[in-house]
């Protein structure tokens, strides 16, 4: 008996290097904050910190509205162009015109919904300070990057704006009353990462900008809109259960959620950086072998993150939370098993149906899960059965519909079985 060989390593090398430069950068992006985080919470307390965290949920929606799926459509044109200078010109040209456009219906929304409601009107200044960071939602191309294989320079850039947030945190935010100023040191960190992003792709780079015709940008546009509505609905997964927090608990609970949740996304790092890699990779090659070796790599990551997690709840939730917020820990250990199941179904959606040009299971896979998710909390409301751990509940449960109708579309088409999942052997002949 011996072990399936596993390809060569040049065939790799791509995607370690990528997801090594990606790895470094949520490592900084997650970790920097939590360095800020007990600080935070102890200085403001939990019921401001928590009315910034509702805040930064809602303005979340208006940067789903500015990115518009064009940071998922465009990697592939990226990675399908890099060769061909023109076409690269025109299409970081018209994803910036098409951004630069949604920017500006965006912050019109929200103009109306801070005059129209009394509720959005009440968080008016949070709102005004958290909605610059959309700027960088139109400066900064992730996408570019990852579709040209190419992450060093953009982590340094971004590595920047993490530190001038964290550092100035400490400096301009000293009592209670400063609440306000945490989104607005994000943004403006956000925005610095933007400008330097512009300096980098159209100098160094020397992409040129060219107003392409209308006819691209509408087709950009179009190709855009699935991959904006599975977006619209991981926002509504990831951000309503902390402004359904707000609404119905109280801004308390909202921290107290919010440390769970953000160490679960610190956990859901790994694997979505492996993912991010291989997926401009897939995109180029289609490599079939690459994709069921690459499925083993992702439940090993997947399960030795969620098993670390567990065992880990209360001491990272302690330590986040300066020990202010002691509901977090159950709450954790719930959102393990959202980790888990999250894991595979990121894997199964872009890095296997985007890639083999199946988008239509993916999407229906998303908004299937926010349809779940929006009939649980509408039955939540009616029962006036509302709780932090029942939102926890319906993230799992979402999660888990999501997986399951990725993976029946996977193995329909020929994609991967669950066998790709753990090392195969053969008898020697």
């Amino acid at each position: 008996m011996k072990m399936k060989p596993l390809p060569p390593l040049g065939k790799y090398s791509p995607i370690v290097r990528n997801a090594s430069w990606l790895t470094l950068f949520e490592v900084m992006r997650i970790l920097m904050p939590f360095i800020a985080m007990p600080y935070l919470i102890h200085t403001v307390g939990r019921e401001r910190y928590g009315a910034v965290v509702v805040a930064q949920a809602i303005i979340a929606f208006a940067s789903l509205l500015v990115n518009f799926g064009l940071d998922i459509s465009a990697v592939k044109d990226i990675a399908q162009c890099r060769d061909d200078r023109r076409k690269t010109d025109e299409t970081v040209s018209a994803v910036m015109i098409l951004k630069t456009l949604l920017f500006f219906c965006a912050w019109a929304i929200l103009i109306f919904l801070i005059h129209a409601s009394p509720y959005f009107g009440r968080m008016s200044l949070l709102l005004c300070n958290a909605f610059p960071a959309c700027v960088a939602d139109v400066l900064v191309p992730v996408w570019y990057y990852q579709g040209k294989e190419n992450l060093r320079m953009l982590t340094f850039v971004r590595f920047f704006s993490i530190a001038f947030y964290t550092l100035t945190i400490f400096i301009f935010v000293r009592s209670e009353g400063d609440y306000a100023n945490i989104p607005l040191l994000q943004s403006a960190g956000l925005i610095l990462s933007g400008l330097a992003s512009c300096y980098l792709v159209f100098v160094k780079d020397g992409v040129r900008f060219r107003v392409p015709a209308a006819a691209v940008i509408v087709r950009k546009f179009r190709e855009s809109v699935p991959f904006f509505f599975s977006r619209a609905s991981l926002a509504v997964n990831a951000q309503m259960a902390k402004i359904m927090c707000g609404a119905w608990l109280g801004n308390a609970d909202v921290t107290a959620f919010d440390v769970a949740q953000k160490i679960c996304n610190g956990g859901m790092m790994p694997v979505q950086m492996f993912c991010q890699a291989l997926y401009p990779n897939l995109s180029k090659s289609r490599d079939r072998s690459l994709l069921r070796h690459s499925f083993g790599v992702t439940a090993l990551i997947t399960t030795a993150v969620a098993v670390a997690l567990f065992f880990a709840a209360g001491f990272a939730t302690d330590l986040l939370s300066a020990g202010r917020t002691p509901q977090s820990a159950a709450i954790l250990r719930i959102l393990c098993l959202y980790v888990f199941f999250s894991g595979f179904s990121v894997f199964t959606g872009a890095s296997a149906l985007v890639v083999f040009d199946r988008q239509r299971p993916f999407n229906a896979s998303i908004i299937l899960s926010s349809l779940v998710l929006v009939a649980c909390y509408a039955l939540m409301i009616a029962t006036g059965s509302n709780s932090i751990y029942l939102y926890a509940w319906t993230l799992v449960l979402a999660e888990c519909v999501v997986l399951a109708y990725r993976f029946y579309y996977c193995r329909k088409y020929g994609l991967i079985d669950w066998r790709d999942a753990v090392p195969r052997r053969k008898a020697n002949r």
